[in-house]
């Protein structure tokens, strides 16, 4: 029970700094204005971060920790879960939420593969201009319970981007 309550909350906090990354990116990228707010987006994003990625990173982490033997520097070791997570996990969690974002939003399928074409390089660089760096700072300095809310903080500015991306 305390597991799946460390779930909850975790995926309760990743769900609604999505949905805040979602107002960002309306507000504050897209200029709209509070009549214009596309709150069903909002919620759809917020869900999504509830549903999918909350949990999604909460298992991946804790997988992550126990691939890497714990008897290295850390620094090392930091080194080799960042490089992990974002050669095995990065591109295909990135792939799934850049098909899942659009088709929540009511896209049609052939739509969303041909903007995923064009876009989903571009989303991949701009996530490798931020989450090597971070994911080296979250993996030697932050304790395991508190990873996935620091990525989540930094994701602030990353799920702005990519809603702005993904919402087009």
């Amino acid at each position: 029970a305390m597991a799946l309550s460390a779930y909850f909350r975790e995926s309760i906090k990743v769900g609604l700094i999505m949905g805040g990354g979602d107002m960002i990116a309306q507000f504050g990228i897209e200029k709209k204005s509070f009549n214009e707010w596309n709150y069903a987006r909002t919620a759809r994003f917020g869900a999504l971060g509830l549903v999918v990625v909350g949990p999604a990173l909460r298992k991946w982490y804790m997988t992550l920790d126990g691939m890497v033997a714990k008897k290295q520097p850390t620094l090392q070791r930091g080194f080799k879960k960042m490089f992990i997570d974002q050669t095995l996990f990065a591109p295909p969690f990135t792939l799934a939420l850049s098909f899942i974002i659009p088709y929540m939003n009511g896209d049609e399928t052939d739509k969303i593969i041909s903007r995923i074409k064009e876009d989903y390089f571009t989303i991949m660089k701009g996530g490798y201009m931020l989450w090597p760096l971070a994911q080296i700072v979250n993996f030697t300095l932050v304790p395991l319970q508190y990873q996935v809310l620091y990525v989540q903080i930094i994701a602030l500015a990353w799920n702005s981007f990519l809603s702005m991306m993904l919402n087009k």
